[in-house]
């Protein structure tokens, strides 16, 4: 019965709030740092754009907005293309060092030469796509999530220091400066040793959980860009709105990680509800009580960029490797630019329908997500694998076990699982035993009756006895 509601739309949507994380401080590693602080510079200086540069900006016919968002995208897929495991800790040094001279340069010649700017953001995005692969392979769980509400929270309150006006003369100038030279300190001191996961082994494969997680992380830049080019978006009041509920929605995610245990579906579709409602809302007069709580809504932004990046990292440390995370990356990318340049294109010919296209967009695109549910619990968060979201980090991809001496293909815990129901353990027992939910308890046990042919307990000990599932192999 449970199966088959986690084989439905509905079932598999109320299914998936049921499904738990087990994030713990204690598994921060100090050393890591450096991979965990990196991503901060990215959004502040994209949210800083429009205090830098004015609407009437324009390079090559395009606003600040979209020509600084292409070139990061650009910059990200050039430099990244050229690297590999084994030079990675060069590249980014490289990146690094190209990133801070364009920057003082930029600041040098002018501040308001979007050239200039843009071979900065060309630079930046190299850093980024060498933070995102660190990021994914470098770091465990916990580190994933706390690096990732670090980008949220520096995004946000960087929009409190311009709401509120701290961001004046030549603070802007120091504020960015610190913040370069901070993420390019990051970048010096990345070492190749700590990318071992992402090389050797079995080679790796594009699956349906690099896919679903994919989905969202496109879909999620796709609905949140729209917003950047609503009219009043960058208005101070709007922006010190965004800044502090997203600072509180920071609070939120962590808080339902590490206090509710709760699963990062649950942040998904948080994310996409308050940005519907945050684009429906924009219908209303300015000045309403309806439009100021869109702005409040928006801030609900970080919790798309939260699950993201933490889908990300977990899911290509699981299943993914060097190879196949720039072939990702490189398609990634050009849809980004797309999301840049859509919005864009509208705003500048068609700006009245700004927010009915961000509308349905959005709403498509949660529409889809939502409709994937079967397919996010079957490959995602019900997966056989699925339990190393509750563990310390995602385990590397496994083939499943070889056949030996008769025995059917299990994979480990599955094996692992046999013996205990060999002697007699419940499902409760043997999610307290292996530390994992009863749900995913559940589900590996009737992965494995499938595998095995049976249909109930007294069959698979007809089929299977203890002897041929020693405690150690």
């Amino acid at each position: 019965m449970e199966r088959r509601a986690h084989n439905s739309v509905i079932g598999s949507f109320w299914g998936l709030f049921r499904v738990q994380d087990n994030i713990r401080l204690k598994n921060i590693r100090l050393k890591r740092l450096k991979y965990m602080l990196i991503f901060p510079l990215a959004p502040v200086f994209a949210n800083m754009q429009r205090a830098l540069f004015p609407d009437a900006a324009r390079l090559f016919g395009l606003d600040a907005m979209t020509v600084l968002g292409s070139a990061y995208c650009l910059g990200a897929g050039a430099l990244f293309a050229f690297t590999s495991v084994k030079n990675m800790a060069r590249v980014a040094r490289f990146a690094a060092a190209f990133t801070a001279a364009a920057f003082l340069l930029w600041l040098a010649l002018c501040p308001a030469s979007l050239m200039a700017a843009a071979a900065f953001m060309l630079g930046l995005g190299g850093c980024a796509a060498c933070a995102s692969f660190a990021y994914a392979f470098a770091l465990n769980n916990a580190e994933r999530l706390l690096g990732a509400a670090a980008i949220s929270l520096f995004f946000a309150l960087n929009q409190l220091d311009f709401g509120l006006s701290f961001l004046s003369g030549a603070f802007d100038r120091f504020y960015l400066t610190a913040l370069t030279l901070g993420a390019c300190a990051c970048l010096l001191f990345y070492r190749a040793e700590d990318f071992s996961a992402a090389q050797g082994g079995r080679r790796a494969k594009l699956n349906p959980a690099l896919g679903l997680m994919l989905y969202f992380f496109v879909a999620h830049y796709f609905v949140e860009i729209f917003y950047t080019y609503l009219p009043g978006a960058s208005a101070p009041e709007a922006i010190l709105m965004n800044g502090l509920v997203g600072v509180l929605a920071v609070a939120l995610a962590v808080a339902m990680q590490l206090a509710g245990k709760r699963s990062i579906w649950n942040m998904c579709n948080l994310f996409f509800l308050a940005e519907i409602c945050t684009y429906v809302l924009h219908f209303t007069p300015e000045g309403s009580a309806f439009r100021n709580a869109a702005r409040f809504l928006h801030g609900f932004e970080q919790l798309g960029y939260i699950a993201a990046y933490y889908l990300l990292g977990c899911v290509f440390k699981k299943h993914g490797d060097f190879r196949l995370f720039k072939l990702c990356l490189v398609t990634i990318l050009p849809a980004s630019m797309v999301s840049y340049v859509i919005p864009g294109l509208i705003s500048a010919y068609a700006p009245a329908r700004l927010p009915l296209a961000a509308a349905l967009v959005s709403g498509f695109l949660f529409i889809v997500f939502v409709f994937l549910s079967p397919a996010y619990a079957k490959h995602l968060f019900y997966a056989p694998w699925s339990d190393d979201f509750y563990g310390a980090d995602m385990a590397a991809h496994e083939l499943p076990c070889a056949r030996k001496r008769g025995k059917p293909g299990l994979s480990p815990r599955e094996t692992e699982i046999v013996r205990l129901l060999l002697k007699g353990y419940s499902a409760k027992q043997i999610a307290a035993e292996l530390k994992i939910t009863v749900n995913t308890a559940n589900f590996h046990i009737k992965n494995l009756y499938r595998k095995l042919g049976v249909t109930s307990r007294s069959e698979l000990f007809a089929r299977l006895n203890a002897q041929e599932f020693p405690a150690e192999e």
